[in-house]
């Protein structure tokens, strides 16, 4: 019987390796594929981002360059019409004496670099700074071909971080015929510009129509001609490739809108092929990173969770301590709750007691001060016979004594709702009856009382003192605001509604001042020490709630305070 052929271990382990180099060749294979795309990718993607930059940039420093150039040319050509520099070089001697000091004064006002004033024969009469040498004959001559040129090295300025600007000076003669008479050069130093420039890795050429270099960030390249730096350039915003002294650029060429020059901007590409492998990089980092990462995190699954086990344990215990200690403050905060509401309610007592105190007495000093003026008047009927007017006066003070006594029952409305039973009372009594206790100090003070009621009652459920004290209240605070008015009045009206009545006090005063919202709180007052305590009106608002009702007070439009109280109509027609 023939035998069957059975793999064995070893056969097994030979194959193990043979599948696993072919993985891993596919991996590679994979790898490499994607780098090679990432490769050509980013390449292009820089390339298009720095010409984009080298785009804006050239844009940027063009416009600065000419902004700077264009300035510097209206200054000169400005300048070149003084009339100092005229008469100076016309011949005026006192002119011509002062021409250092004033062209002294001239470069510190424009801040420009260096002026110079030549004469006819080019030789020169003025500098500021003065220490400023003489130009060179050949420059001097140059003055009479252009007006802006580059300065040499051992020039005006330092050299290749400065342009020299001519200005010819031109007189009139008894003729009429323009005349000659000198030039003025007016040193640039835009040194500064050529350095920024450098800081910021911008290389820029700036070349005149005729192809020399004027201005350049490498003092190398200054005066070469572009041709020689530059043998192939294209006009545009497209940018090209070139290579300069051995370094590879993306060259991009614009005009910068000064005569005629234009601005070659060079960006290095050398840093392109730094940043493409800085990223492959960062690529073959995340790979390994992320291959060593689910290494790490298979061979650390059980450490973890023998660590969160432990965590979870010590954590419990923790808790477990922490809320046996917030238990023991929970207690000790109680315990000291349960003191500071016993300390309150202590205190409470004392406020209410001594509020109760200040309402007695802001309560009886009207009944009293009505009382003093009968009882003066009774005296003074007494003393001329007239007995029967006396009774009468005595019997308003018996009157208010008796009053007097219910308001000592009723203040404890203040601070919680009476339980007195209440009648159906009418408002336009209610309101006479205010007006006769307040009689005396209306007469006093010369206050006009115009009232507007109904001739019909208006019925609502109250208590008749109680609705008293309101009006009263209401019609001391206005008689207080009209003090040394010079035509004091007071108007009292009452309104009916369909649910509501409604009656409003109005004066002609200074108007209600401060916060209207506290109006109404107990010992606020706008008076002055000694003429109230600032509970008429909160005791006043208390008796109107307690009655269903609002009172409310405001400024009228045309000057004045008004209270409005609104009560509900009881329903009642007797």
């Amino acid at each position: 019987m023939q035998s069957m052929p059975v793999r064995t271990s070893s056969s097994r382990a030979a194959l193990l390796p043979k599948g696993l180099s072919g993985l891993l060749m596919l991996l590679a294979l994979v790898l490499a594929s994607l780098f090679w795309v990432s490769n050509s990718v980013l390449t292009e993607r820089y390339t298009l981002q720095l010409a984009e930059r080298a785009f804006v940039r050239s844009a940027l420093q063009a416009g600065r360059i000419a902004e700077a150039l264009r300035g510097a040319t209206v200054t000169v050509s400005l300048m070149g019409r003084d009339a100092t520099l005229v008469a100076a070089l016309s011949g005026d001697s006192s002119q011509l004496a002062a021409l250092p000091e004033h062209l002294v004064a001239l470069q510190r006002e424009t801040r420009l670099h260096a002026l110079q004033v030549l004469d006819g024969e080019g030789v020169q009469r003025a500098a500021a700074p003065p220490a400023t040498p003489p130009l060179a004959p050949d420059l001097a001559a140059a003055t009479r071909r252009a007006s802006t040129f580059t300065a040499p090295k051992d020039g005006p300025g330092g050299g290749t971080g400065a342009l020299l600007f001519g200005q010819t000076i031109a007189g009139t003669t008894a003729a009429g015929l323009e005349l000659d008479l000198g030039t003025l050069i007016v040193t640039v130093d835009i040194s500064d510009l050529l350095s920024a420039w450098s800081q910021q890795g911008d290389q820029m050429l700036i070349t005149s129509p005729g192809g020399r270099v004027e201005l350049a960030s490498r003092p190398l390249w200054q005066g070469a001609e572009i041709d020689t730096l530059i043998p192939a350039q294209t006009d545009g915003p497209v940018p090209w490739q070139q290579v300069i002294d051995g370094v590879e650029y993306l060259a991009l060429s614009r005009p910068i809108g000064f005569r005629d020059w234009r601005m070659t901007y060079l960006a290095a590409t050398g840093d392109l092929e730094d940043r493409v492998n800085s990223v492959l990089a960062l690529e073959v980092t995340f790979f390994a990173t992320l291959a060593a990462l689910i290494f790490f995190v298979t061979a650390r699954r059980a450490a973890r969770e023998s660590t969160r086990m432990r965590s979870e344990s010590s954590n419990l215990r923790e808790l477990n301590a922490r809320l046996t200690r917030e238990i023991e403050e929970r207690s000790r905060v109680e315990r000291s709750l349960q003191e500071a509401e016993r300390s309150l309610e202590q205190s409470s007592k004392l406020a209410a007691l001594g509020q109760m105190s200040a309402a007695v007495a802001h309560e009886l000093n009207q009944p009293l001060a009505a009382m003093k003026t009968y009882i003066a008047g009774a005296q003074l009927l007494l003393r001329r016979n007239r007995t029967e007017e006396a009774v009468t006066s005595f019997q308003r003070v018996d009157d208010l004594i008796t009053r007097m006594n219910a308001l000592t029952q009723q203040l404890k409305s203040f601070s919680r709702k009476g339980g007195q039973d209440l009648v159906q009372v009418d408002l336009r009594q209610v309101v006479t009856e205010a007006l006769a206790i307040m009689a005396p100090q209306v007469g006093q003070q010369g206050v006009t009382i115009t009232k507007l009621m109904p001739s019909d009652p208006i019925f609502v459920l109250g208590d008749p003192l109680r609705l008293e004290q309101i009006f009263i209240n209401l019609l001391r605070n206005a008689l207080d605001a009209l003090r040394g008015h010079e035509a004091p009045v007071i108007t009292i009206e009452l309104f009916r509604g369909e649910a509501l009545a409604r009656v409003q006090v109005r004066d002609n005063g200074p108007g209600i001042e401060g916060d209207q919202l506290q109006l109404f709180e107990p010992f606020y007052t706008t008076k002055s020490a000694g003429d109230g305590v600032g509970l008429g009106l909160a005791i006043s608002a208390q008796i109107a709630r307690d009655l269903d009702g609002t009172l409310r007070g405001r400024n009228a439009t045309e000057g004045g305070a008004v209270f409005e109280l609104e009560l509900p109509l009881s329903g009642g027609t007797t």
